[in-house]
């Protein structure tokens, strides 16, 4: 099934809803927002997760070997089990950026909280 979503940075954008990642928590500092989409061409290296309910949201996402690539996370058995993962190589992993506003060479990125994604 195909659904719509509004968006501030690419406009209407029509996704399949098995395209959607779904978080039951919500990310820390959105715990009302449930499905996200992944947007950005394949071509890009910043995507944005953007919230199917707010369109108007969206952070700014690279994969964290991007920003340091020895980078290694240490994820908990407990995380790989809830995702239904068998190892970290059933999941991606995806740092927010900060990019602050009128600076973004000032840029940081989270690699300390990466999202966790399983796409199965």
């Amino acid at each position: 099934m195909t659904i719509r979503v509004q968006t501030l940075l690419a406009g209407e954008l029509d996704v399949e809803e098995k395209d959607l990642f779904f978080f039951p928590r919500g990310l820390p500092g959105f715990p009302g927002f449930h499905r996200w989409i992944l947007a950005g061409d394949d071509e890009d290296v910043i995507k944005w997760l953007v919230p199917v309910d707010c369109g108007a949201l969206a952070l700014p996402v690279v994969p964290p070997e991007l920003v340091d690539p020895a980078y290694d996370a240490n994820l908990p058995g407990s995380v790989l089990e809830e995702l239904g993962a068998g190892s970290k190589d059933e999941v991606v992993l995806l740092a927010v950026l900060n990019l602050p506003r009128g600076n973004a060479l000032k840029g940081t990125a989270n690699l300390l909280a990466p999202v966790v994604v399983a796409p199965k």
